[in-house]
């Protein structure tokens, strides 16, 4: 007999962690692993965590920050998913579900090819860690710190093995790779340009490629990073240079897409026309 409800009971158990329970507003959402002495989520918090999205029409995943070990950062307040935010805390694996309409309305946009109106998303999520203002203020300078040190070194290593580098009282760093012999380019002039841009590691971020448009723009009036409108004034139709540029003259301390923060940016430039 005791067997028999010890049977029923760790049957009941099992149905109980399978169920999915409601939020207020109807999000269905199930706890898949918790620590009971673990930091709750607070509202102001900023929460590092890894998201699954998977439309349940047709499993498919439309992101998948596990695919490549690339935990974000997101705020516990965000309005679409904070009621699910609320009952988590520091380590806990969640399932949720949310309707598509529902979500891309509050994040104010359109649903994106793939996804119907009326189409749930499933979320898989584990919470790795979170915090609060002070805490992401100091996690936020620790890692800036963090790439501008690795920024420094690999920037010494990259200039020591060049030759006839020149520096400007920026610091913008420029070598001259091929002289042209047409027009000298200065603030206001509209130049078409080639470019290869990478980062010191060899990555490139952005390029020209054969048989698409070229890169025009107006020298001088901000439509381009700062390292950009200097470098051109030093060329002339013509001139191929390598322009080296630091961080600060080029994303800063926030980057840009695939771009780190504090980075030290290598354009590899054709200056093409000047008009």
């Amino acid at each position: 007999m005791k067997k028999m409800l010890a049977g029923i009971a760790a049957i009941a158990l099992l149905s109980a962690c399978n169920r999915f329970e409601k939020t207020e507003n109807g999000i269905e959402y199930k706890i898949v692993t918790t620590s009971e002495d673990a930091r709750m989520v607070a509202t102001e918090d900023n929460l590092h965590i890894h998201l699954k999205g998977v439309i349940e029409r047709n499993d498919s995943a439309i992101f998948d920050s596990y695919k490549n070990n690339k935990p974000f950062y997101i705020p516990a307040g965000e309005p679409s998913l904070k009621e699910v935010f609320a009952i988590m805390k520091k380590g806990d694996s969640i399932v949720f579900k949310i309707m598509a309409d529902t979500l891309y309305k509050n994040f104010g946009e359109q649903l994106p090819a793939g996804i119907q109106k009326g189409d749930v998303i499933t979320f898989y999520a584990n919470l790795i860690d979170l915090y609060n203002p002070q805490e992401m203020q100091q996690k936020i300078n620790e890692q800036n710190q963090e790439f501008l040190v690795k920024d420094s070194i690999a920037l010494s290593s990259y200039i020591s093995g060049l030759t006839d580098v020149t520096a400007t009282s920026t610091g913008f760093k420029y070598q001259i790779e091929t002289k042209g012999k047409g027009k000298a380019c200065k603030k206001g002039d509209k130049v078409t340009v080639r470019y290869r841009g990478s980062l010191l590691d060899g990555f490139v971020f952005d390029e020209t490629k054969p048989g698409t448009p070229e890169f025009t723009f107006v020298v001088g009036a901000g439509q381009v990073i700062a390292g950009w409108d200097e470098g051109l004034q030093l060329m002339s139709e013509g001139d191929k240079f390598k322009f080296i540029i630091p961080w600060n003259l080029g994303y800063g301390p926030r980057g840009s897409g695939p771009i780190p923060p504090y980075s030290t940016l290598l354009f590899d430039v054709e200056l093409v026309k000047v008009n």
